[in-house]
């Protein structure tokens, strides 16, 4: 009973409370869901929610701007998808060989442009993803250039493809909260605190022994782990990939504002900035079409200056400070 006894407290709390009903709204209502075009919604927030957190690990805990994820989601989409169609390799082991690729090319990419600081990091990583859409476009031999790859459809475990989307849902919703639970623990940890320290003062940190370089290392390994694994899943489930649909900048763009306008640094903010905007640009292309294409980014852009004007924190941070100022 002693060791339930911290969880119980936890449990009391009424944040933690308000966190476990909505993750339980969210895990049972697809149950009582049968239109597909609202299954796939929810497939789409878990996706994005997570590789929002991915980004959140880098962008928000350490305080280093990424634009050039976009290309961590595509090695994870590529990786997985080029081992299964020329070698037959189940997509459960190319999603592991593809984001431990990815956490590789993190490290590379972090040994050279972690002496960049602020924008210029920003805008390297930019370049870095840019790159990589190139390669992409160029290298037909392997990625079939914008012509794409398209996966056999053959529903099996497996395989990672399934004849319905309620297992994708699902799916999507595990890899949904282990990115939610890595975020936690690190926010939670020593490794959360020396990032903490790195984002507000470099110097103090290192001053007081902290190795910002290896920290930051760490962040960025994880971050392009985890991003390289939703790649896997959106290959997985859409069935096809080219360079626009995996390596575009708007990727980037797009999982950076879900987490600024959700709340940096914190394991739920990016979450809920997904949860938010996901329903809002699908509501939008599907009453809209392609009679006013791009209104979504419009609303994005206008949402995301509202909110850095009036809830700087994000609005996790803005609502937890009204609501739950104790916790």
């Amino acid at each position: 009973m002693s060791i339930l006894k911290p969880l119980a407290e936890k449990v009391k709390n009424p944040q933690m409370a308000a966190i476990l009903i909505a993750l339980a709204a969210l895990a049972t209502a697809p149950l009582f869901i049968s239109n597909e075009f609202y299954l796939d919604g929810f497939v789409l927030v878990f996706l994005w929610g997570a590789f929002a957190g991915a980004w959140n690990i880098l962008g928000g805990y350490a305080g280093m701007v990424s634009l050039g994820h976009n290309a961590f989601f595509a090695i994870g989409a590529y990786t997985s998808t080029l081992l299964f169609l020329n070698f037959g390799l189940s997509p459960w082991l190319g999603m592991i060989v593809g984001a431990m690729f990815a956490a590789l090319v993190g490290v590379v990419l972090g040994l050279i442009c972690f002496r960049l600081r602020s924008h210029y990091f920003a805008l390297a990583t930019l370049a870095f993803g840019q790159v990589s859409f190139i390669i992409a476009i160029n290298w037909r031999s392997v990625t079939q250039g914008a012509e794409g790859l398209a996966l056999p459809i053959e529903p099996d475990l497996s395989n990672m493809l399934f004849a319905g989307k309620l297992p994708y849902v699902y799916m999507g919703l595990i890899l949904f909260l282990i990115v939610l639970a890595v975020s936690f623990a690190i926010e939670h940890s020593r490794l959360g605190y020396y990032l903490t320290a790195f984002r507000e003062n470099e110097d103090a940190a290192r001053a007081l022994g902290v190795r910002t370089g290896r920290v930051r290392l760490i962040a960025i390994a994880v971050s392009a782990f985890l991003s390289a694994v939703t790649g896997t899943f959106y290959a997985q489930y859409v069935v096809y990939i080219d360079p626009i649909s995996v390596s575009r900048l708007q990727l980037s763009v797009q999982v950076a504002l879900f987490a600024i306008v959700g709340g940096l640094a914190s394991s739920l903010g990016p979450a809920i900035g997904a949860i938010i905007f996901v329903p809002i640009t699908i509501l939008l292309r599907a009453k809209l079409g392609t009679s006013l294409p791009g209104l979504h980014m419009i609303i994005y852009a206008t949402v995301l200056i509202l909110v850095l004007l009036y809830m700087p924190k994000g609005i996790y941070g803005t609502l937890r400070e009204k609501f739950f100022p104790d916790t």
